[in-house]
């Protein structure tokens, strides 16, 4: 768990910084008069202010008990890899990488986070072997909750929290 411990707080920290790094480039509707601790970056740089602490802790305790000595071969990450939980980790980093990266803004906000959800609920909703009809219902309750999820974060974004969505 050292080394789990030493990987992940180095990749809070990282993580962290760059959300720090956008929240500050975000609007902050000084035009509009908006009072300093409304902009919309101002959530995100907190919450990522708090995750580089718990990363730093971390990275101590590790580093304290020897995590840093990581001892990567081929073969364990090939073990860390093959692992279920270690593989949906990476489908979901794809979809998201996707997501932002290449769907938001090349896509209209709302029909981009639509599909992202779609493809999110199906490829884990997904079994080997479904029938005909337990996949036509898995398409339906995707494509609901893609639709819903979709509509209420473009709503709430927009008229709630005034910010301009791609």
């Amino acid at each position: 768990m050292v080394r789990a411990d030493f990987v992940t707080g180095i990749v809070l920290i990282l993580t962290s910084l760059y959300v720090i790094v956008e929240s500050w480039r975000m609007p902050r509707m000084e035009h509009l008069g908006a009072h300093p601790l409304s902009v919309p970056g101002i959530v995100p740089a907190f919450l990522a202010v708090v995750l580089i602490i718990f990363g730093g802790v971390l990275v101590i305790r590790s580093v304290r008990s020897g995590g840093y000595r990581l001892g990567c071969t081929r073969a364990k990450v090939q073990e860390v890899l093959s692992r279920p939980g270690n593989q949906r980790l990476w489908v979901t980093g794809l979809l998201c990488v996707g997501y932002a990266g290449f769907l938001i803004g090349t896509l209209p906000y709302w029909l981009a986070t639509g599909l992202f959800v779609f493809a999110f609920v199906v490829l884990f909703e997904w079994k080997h072997g479904m029938s005909p009809s337990a996949w036509m219902r898995l398409a339906v309750v995707a494509g609901i909750l893609a639709v819903l999820t979709s509509a209420t974060v473009t709503w709430v974004f927009e008229r709630l929290f005034l910010v301009t969505l791609p």
